[in-house]
């Protein structure tokens, strides 16, 4: 019998360039469901922090965290909805309080910075195939992100 929905609804406001940027990712990865894509973004910048289900806490920053998307007076152009899964909103409720922004903030932030690492570093590794892997690659890394969400990989 079940107790309730495993799912909630987030709507998160987001600039022009940040949803075309969102979709070129979604299509860049064969088609993955943007709520997917944020997901996983919102759970590795979580893993990222040391927020995690434990009893310890997670260690305090030493910085402002990065990744906290800009507005300077610009207003928002795309309103969207995505569905999350309660583990995952809760966890991620748990880092957007630990580096002192609003839950859609630390969505779009932590999208934007996973968009960034998957441009360096995502090799396709189980691809259909090496050519699949390629045309991976070279969408992901056509996608124009601002300078803070850029990973650059230790040399």
């Amino acid at each position: 019998m079940p107790f309730g929905t495993s799912y909630i609804v987030k709507t998160i406001r987001l600039l022009m360039y940040e949803d075309s940027v969102f979709d070129a990712a979604c299509e860049a990865l064969g088609g993955l469901e943007r709520a997917q894509l944020m997901q996983e973004a919102v759970l590795f910048e979580c893993i990222r922090l040391g927020v995690r289900y434990s009893a310890t806490r997670p260690p305090p920053l030493k910085r402002p965290w990065p990744y906290l998307p800009t507005r300077d007076g610009e207003t928002t152009d795309v309103r969207i909805s995505i569905s999350m899964r309660v583990t995952v909103a809760e966890l991620m409720a748990t880092a957007a309080a630990h580096v002192d922004v609003s839950e859609p903030l630390f969505i779009i932030g932590s999208t934007m910075a996973y968009i960034g690492r998957l441009q360096a570093c995502y090799e396709g590794a189980r691809a259909a195939s090496e050519e699949a892997a390629h045309e991976t690659r070279s969408a992901l890394r056509k996608i124009r992100l601002p300078e803070r969400y850029r990973y650059r990989r230790p040399s």
